[in-house]
């Protein structure tokens, strides 16, 4: 039972040690909130120079998570209403995610932006999705 006992315990302090030193060191950040595009070991001098920001406000992107946001609550509304089947909630949800997916697969190949024609299908998606909404309620 003594060897058992020590073992949990000097387990216990390894692993305390482990995970203390690992939260002390953490990641240094560059002051005012910006995401370096380079480790800190670089060699060039430049390269640690060069910051990229860390949030950017995309107007297309939001657009489109809004439009979506409202389709979803106007699905949620008339289910519980009782004006959807099930069937048709599934469906319509199933939709909703596909436009998301679009969306976010093009903003993130494009930096966080949605390109003109996307957004203009995108758009049209949404269009149908709610004559959808309209036609199965």
């Amino acid at each position: 039972m003594r060897s058992t006992l020590k073992t949990i315990t000097f387990a216990t302090i390894a692993l305390s040690l482990a995970v203390g030193g690992a939260f002390a060191a953490g990641r240094h950040e560059p002051p005012s909130g910006r995401v370096s595009t380079h480790d800190h070991d670089s060699t060039d001098p430049q390269a640690s120079s060069q910051y990229m920001p860390a949030l950017l406000y995309k107007p297309r992107l939001n657009q489109v998570l809004i439009r979506l946001r409202s389709a979803d609550e106007k699905i949620q509304q008339e289910e519980a209403m009782h004006r959807l089947s099930a069937s048709a909630v599934r469906k319509l949800e199933s939709e909703t995610g596909s436009i998301h997916n679009q969306a976010m697969t093009a903003a993130n190949s494009h930096a966080g932006a949605i390109p003109n024609t996307t957004y203009k299908r995108l758009k049209s998606d949404i269009r149908k999705l709610d004559q959808d909404i309209v036609r199965l309620s």
